[in-house]
């Protein structure tokens, strides 16, 4: 069974400035404590939660807002004020002294690596040294590449959306060169 389903947990919010981690609790987990509170129609008015205060048809369009003020918030520093990044539930923060770990973490998010799973498997392979580091983006760039020259070669008949994961894996691809070519581990 999942780890997350049984108990509410909160997400690692990252500056990556101060090289710190801070707690805040999930959008879903907010939005299940306003369930507690209200009875409403979803946003697309099929059902209700029968609880407490009613939003009306009329109000669905406010419980709209709210659901969207809450998913598309930003998380602040409280030290510095900079916009915080969301690693998930998974992630453990390195000691603030450790500065190329902080560069790894920093390096993997700007790739698209988060630390958000179901509590099951994990969040996989984490490299802690520059040179593992190294290792994994070129590792990963091969297997992008492979997947976008596998894309292309799919006839457009069997895959609609073609040309969407083509975009997707190219702009992958060239995230994880610019990563290289930024690092090219000046963080040794």
């Amino acid at each position: 069974m999942c780890r997350y389903a049984a108990k509410t947990y909160k997400s690692h919010y990252v500056c990556f400035k101060c090289r710190k981690s801070f707690k805040q609790p999930d959008s879903a987990d907010i939005l299940r404590r306003i369930e507690k509170e209200k009875i409403y129609h979803e946003p697309d008015g099929k059902s209700i939660r029968k609880i407490g205060y009613v939003f009306t048809k009329a109000e669905t369009k406010e419980l709209q807002k709210i659901v969207s003020e809450i998913e598309n918030r930003t998380i602040k520093c409280p030290e510095c004020a900079s916009v915080m990044a969301d690693l998930g539930k998974d992630f453990k923060a390195p000691k603030k002294t450790a500065v190329k770990e902080w560069k790894i973490i920093e390096s993997l998010f700007k790739t698209g690596k988060c630390f958000h799973s179901c509590g099951c498997d994990g969040i996989g392979y984490i490299p802690k040294n520059p040179k593992d580091y190294e290792t994994y983006l070129n590792d990963i760039l091969k297997t992008y590449q492979e997947y976008l020259a596998a894309c292309q070669k799919t006839p457009m008949e069997e895959c609609p959306k073609k040309m969407e994961e083509i975009k997707y894996w190219s702009g992958n691809i060239q995230k994880i060169k610019t990563e290289i070519i930024n690092n090219s581990f000046e963080i040794m």
